[in-house]
Formats: C-alpha cells, structure tokens, sequence
C-alpha cells in the first residue's frame, strides 16, 4: 500500500499521508535509482500524526538517525503489506491500489473510455489519473478526473469499474494539447540533465566514462537511445554483480563436503495405458500401489483445481543454432513431419494437459497460466509470434509474459570495460536462468498467483523438445513430498558427458542458508538482522556442481557399474509459491557468475573513428545468476528429486546441426519420432471406453 511521499526533517521523516499507523514494525521504502525503481527493507520504530492542515505522520526509522541519512530519503514513498491495511474502511473511503487498474465507465452510455492508472492528491480532493481507450496520433492520452461523489457516483471495487457523470466539456479540457510548452520544455530539459549528470558521476566512479563517448558524436536520435538505455541500468548492481563473479572465481567454488543425493525415485511410465481404464481412471486412486498413477492422479486434482503454473524459460537468441535461423529458440521449427515450432509443441502439452484434468474432473475447466520468461532480445519478436499464432489455441489471459533484466557485458582486461555493440548502444545480456526470481517479484507475479491459489510452479527451458509441460506427475509428487523445491534429474551417460550434476554440499560459511534465514514468520520485524550471518555454520544444502567444476576423481567415480555422481540436472524444476515469496527476501538474492564468451563489439582508435571487432576468442564477460542456485536455501528435506527417463523427456536443443554434433535440432527431433514410434508399437488397444483418454494420454507422452 501506498502511503505518500518523504521530506527530510533532522533525524525524522515526514510522511504526508492519511494513515501510517503507530505499531512498529517492518515498512518498506520505494525511491527511484538511475532511473529505476528500488524498494528497500527498513524497521518503523515509533510513529506519531501530526494535526494541521494537512495529515501528516512524525516517525522514526531505525537507522536513519542523522540528517543525512533522514535526506536519502527525500521524495520517497513507503509501503506496507497489503495485509496489513486495516480491515475496516469509512463510508464511500477506498484503498488506491484497489482503484488503479479499474476500469473507467460513462454511466448513461456505459462506454468505457479507459483505465485508472494512479491517484493524485491535491490538497482539497483527489484527482484520478486515467488513460484513455483511445490514443492521439498513436500515443496514449492521460486525463485527469476529480474524484468526487457528484462527478464519479459509482465505485464497485468487486467488478473493478467506476462510474462517471463528467460536466459537460470535462473530458475535452483534459486531453493534453499538442506538444510541450516552453515551460514544460525546460523543465524536461533541466531534469534530463540532471539524469545525465547523477548518471556521468556514477560512471566515472566506476570507471566506466568511456560510455559516455557516443554522446559526442551522431545524431540527436542516437545520442538520445544512449541516454535512454544507461537510464534502464543500474550500475550499482552490475558493479555488485562483478565483485561477487570475480570472488567466487578466486575461491575454491567446491570447497568443503560433497555426496550425493539418497536414492532417488523413478517416474515409471510403462504401464500407463492401464491408467486410461474408464473404471480406474474415474476411481482416481490416492492410494495406488503404483507411484507414478498415484502422483498422475493427484497431479490432475492439482491441474484441475487451479493450483498449478508454469515458466518456460524463453530469454535464449537461437544465434547457436547457425545462420538462417528464427531471432528466438523457442520459434525454432521441427519436421516431425509437420513442421511445428517448440512454443507450439509446448502449448499443444498445455491444453492436453487441461483436457486430461477435465476428463478425470468434468466439473472443472482448468487454465494453466503460462508464464514466458523473455529478455531484452526476445521479448517483442516472441510476443508477436504468439499474436501471429492467436496463442495456439490457450486462452490469450493465460498466457504472461515477462521481462528478465539484462547487465552490460565487460572485457576480460583488468577494469572490466563495458562492451560497446556501437557508439550509442552498450552491449548487454540477460542474467541468465536465476533471474527469473527477481523478475517475478519485479513484475509481482508472485503476488497474482498467490492471490489466483496457485501453489506450484514448474520451470523449464524452452530449448528441450522433450519436456512434459505441465507434469501432472511432477506436481503430484511434490505435493506428496510436502516439497518446496523439485527437481528433475536424468542418469549421466558418461563421465565425459558436458552436463552439471545435482549432490549434497556439507559447507562452513558465512552467507546466509536455510538454517540462518528463519523466513517462514510472517512478521519480519521481529527478526534479528545479528542472526542473518553467523560467524561459522555448518549446513547440508542442495547445489548443482557444473561439469567444468568436476574434478577428475569426482567426474569418474563409480558405484559398481554406475557413477556416483550420476544425477544430471535438465533444468526442468519446480518451486512451491511459498518459496518464492521467500526468495524475495534481499538478503536471499542469488549471486552471479561469469561466462566467458566472444562478444563483438565497436571501439574507438586512436584517430578517432569508430571500428568493429569481431573476436575469434573468448573476449567478454556475460554475468549471470544460476537458477539452482536457489536450492541452497531450501531446508534439503524441502527438495525432492525425481529421476526420469532421458529418452522420454530430454532432447536439448543447443548446437548447430551437423555431422556426429549432439543436441541439435536434428537429433531433437529424432528422439521425438523414436519416442511416438516406440510408444504405437508396443501400446495396447485402449478398448471403447478408454480411447479418448488413452488417445489423450499417448499424445502428451509423446509431445506431438
């Protein structure tokens, strides 16, 4: 909830704002950075109201107890959990979160004309900031309504509309006349080079100015997408995120205890087809003999009750796939022999999945939201392909897509250069898998599937032809494992195979773990930040050890006629909701780590002429956050792993196609046909009665 904007006073801040409440507690604090809205943790220690004019509230924060401190705060806004707001409101008052958002109806006609999109406060009544239906010359219209009884008479909060009687002339005074005045003119110009100046001051303190070279050279248009985008990064982080990368290069990143995991057990799909029995099927056993029919089962329930999402990982380019190929892996097409993209072969598991759970629930008519994970690169060709597409078939509302962060990438030489892709562009990457975290909690995903009931989340990389979208298995075992963390695993082929492998760290550090990080109280303020790290703590947790990380003892240990370290990590996962608001905890945010990569890039010589370097070396560094990384902080009887057979359910795709190369779209495919041909040579007759869910069930196995 939003309280209102910070003015430094001493050691206070002034709060203008109808109610801050005097219980202390944890609040949080929202500024904009570079550009970039950031939301800090602090700790209200006491609050008072000060009568006046206008309400205002008198309150201490622990920690900003000097004038400077109190002035970092200025022009700041404060926020509460949602829960927190009292429950009780006055007649005709109402809460401007649950305004934003509502639709904007004209009561005689009812023709909605737009949408409310913030609350102003000016002193002797709010104002309604709404953004028309209707654009002016391709650009959006924002007006202001007086929230007042005579003027807007119907507010409904559940069918999230209000109602307007606007004066004759009202609406037509608001629209914003062409262009700017002159007065409007040097107030952008004089906050642009306020920007510019916090942004140049930044940069040379990180060394980093030479950046800034593309704004003396060009046109206005160039230099003005220079400025846009050092506005869309936050510097902070990327120097944060180097220090942590270069740390752990400069440690013993294996360093203490390593096993590996317990028994795991198997997914078993051989009998399935007795699963589609009519009588079986509607008996819907919970207590089967069979594993894998009784997670089915408990899975659809789950599916069919609206207690399941999923995030396909689709922030990837298909650069190494070879020339000629679509701008996104997951537009990549398949000959099987219909040509078929993967987004469509997942969508098509989708709805199977849903019609599945509706046959076993007829009552139910399950949406399984989808959640597209894209970046800089991918995000507006993948949204078009879906629009071109009409979504394959899914409801359109089912289908989220969000936008990871990216971070510029750095040469290998001491001081880490920014790579420049031309003189007014930085070369940039996403944070890699791990940051699907933060951009769930960024965009408040999280907070919609919370309050939609959802309770599991399956995560995979669009790049595997062969995954099970929507696994009513995957998510009937977890739930069963009370887990909050899922993994699934594939037996390693061979020492030699180029693949991370899930174990069990026994470590002695000081970053915070499960066991250091009590989150499961919902009141944080009653945490000891004195307990967040301890001096030394011993602490069992889930990890992935890369291949790269792999000594050679490691690598070909073996147990009788298999390996040790055997269980290879797909990226096919799963994490409870709860977890994830968990993971929003900042001092929970995942480190990064470097990869090494050959990154063109433009530089100016010593004559001054921009040039363009292709290297054939490794000459950059991308930073990125590891997705696994966020078992470390699941209590490890938290995590279940479940081992699945590699020809049913991983065909990676991540190499050009070529004579004897693996993981390719080439022999994607094939496994795919293998599998159907498999599965209509040794599938029995399903009978009258079981066809259609038999039909069913054989087409999402075999994900054609």
């Amino acid at each position: 909830m939003q309280f209102g904007t910070i003015s430094a006073c001493f050691t206070y801040v002034v709060l203008l704002c109808l109610v801050v409440g005097e219980q202390p507690g944890t609040r949080w604090i929202k500024r904009i950075l570079m550009g970039r809205p950031s939301i800090t943790q602090v700790e209200l220690v006491e609050g008072r109201e000060i009568i006046g004019k206008q309400s205002s509230w008198l309150v201490t924060l622990e920690g900003f107890d000097t004038p400077e401190k109190a002035s970092e705060l200025q022009g700041a806004t404060m926020l509460v959990r949602a829960d927190d707001r009292p429950a009780s409101l006055g007649e005709e008052e109402d809460y401007i979160p649950d305004l934003v958002g509502m639709d904007v109806i004209i009561e005689e006609t009812k023709e909605k004309i737009g949408t409310i999109v913030d609350i102003h406060n000016s002193g002797a009544s709010d104002l309604l900031r709404v953004q028309l239906t209707a654009s002016k010359r391709g650009k959006d219209v924002l007006i202001w309504i007086p929230f007042v009884k005579d003027i807007v008479p119907v507010v409904d909060i559940e069918a999230k509309r209000v109602e307007i009687r606007p004066p004759e002339g009202l609406l037509d005074l608001n629209v914003p006349s062409e262009g700017l005045t002159r007065k409007e003119m040097r107030k952008e110009e004089r906050k642009r080079k306020a920007i510019f100046s916090a942004i140049r001051k930044r940069l040379t303190a990180l060394g980093q100015a030479h950046v800034l070279d593309g704004l003396t050279t060009g046109d206005e248009t160039q230099r003005q997408a220079l400025m846009d985008q050092l506005m869309t990064i936050d510097f902070g982080r990327l120097q944060q995120a180097l220090q942590h990368a270069f740390g752990l290069l400069s440690s013993d990143s294996v360093a203490g205890e390593l096993q590996p995991p317990p028994t795991i057990p198997q997914a078993n799909w051989a009998d399935f087809e007795s699963w589609t029995n009519t009588k079986k099927y509607k008996k819907r056993p919970a207590n089967s003999d069979n594993d894998t029919a009784r997670w089915w089962f408990k899975g659809l329930q789950l599916v069919a009750d609206g207690e399941v999402a999923v995030v396909v990982l689709a922030g990837g380019q298909a650069t190494r796939l070879g020339p000629g190929g679509p701008p996104v892996k997951g537009m990549l097409e398949l000959n099987l022999p219909e040509a078929k993209s993967l987004f469509e072969i997942q969508a098509e598991r989708l709805l199977l999945v849903q019609e599945l759970a509706s046959q076993v629930y007829p009552e139910a008519a399950p949406q399984i939201p989808w959640i597209v994970l894209t970046s800089d690169a991918t995000d507006a060709p993948t949204r078009a392909f879906f629009d071109e597409k009409e979504y394959f078939g899914l409801d359109e509302s089912q289908v989220w897509f969000v936008k990871q962060d990216s971070l510029p990438c750095v040469d290998l030489e001491e001081g880490h250069n920014i790579l420049l892709e031309s003189p007014w562009k930085l070369a940039v990457a996403p944070t890699g898998n791990g940051g699907l975290f933060s951009a769930l909690h960024a965009q408040n995903i999280v907070d919609r599937l919370s309050e939609e009931g959802v309770r599991y989340v399956q995560v995979y990389s669009v790049d595997n032809a062969l995954v099970r979208v929507g696994d009513p298995v995957f998510f009937g075992y977890a739930h069963e494992k009370e887990a909050d963390v899922g993994v699934k695993v594939v037996k390693r082929n061979s020492p030699d195979e180029a693949v991370g492998v899930v174990c069990l760290h026994k470590d002695s550090e000081e970053n915070p773990t499960h066991e250091d990080l009590d989150t499961s109280s919902e009141d944080d303020s009653e945490s000891d930040d004195t307990d967040m790290t301890r001096e030394s703590s011993t602490s069992s947790y889930y990890g992935v050890l890369e291949y790269n990380e792999m000594t050679d003892t490691l690598r070909t240990a073996k147990e009788g006629d298999d390996l040790v370290y055997r269980a290879a990590h797909i990226c096919v996962n799963l994490f409870s909701v709860d977890y994830l608001m968990k993971l929003a905890n900042p001092k929970l945010e995942l480190g990064f780590h470097t990869a090494l990569k050959r990154i063109p890039f433009m530089k100016e010589d010593e004559s001054g002429e921009w040039a363009t370097h292709v290297p054939d070396q490794p000459n950059g560094i991308k930073l990125e956050q590891f997705i696994f990384d966020a078992f470390k902080h699941c209590d490890p009887e938290k995590v279940a792993l479940l081992e699945v057979n590699r020809n049913e359910e991983f065909a990676p795709i991540k190499n050009a196609s070529g004579e004897g190369i693996p993981d390719t779209a080439e022999t994607a495919r094939d496994m795919l046909l293998a599998l159907q041909n498999r599965l209509s040579s040794t599938s029995p007759e399903a009978g009258q009665d079981g066809e259609t869910n038999s039909s069913l069930l054989r087409a999402y196995i075999c994900g054609i």
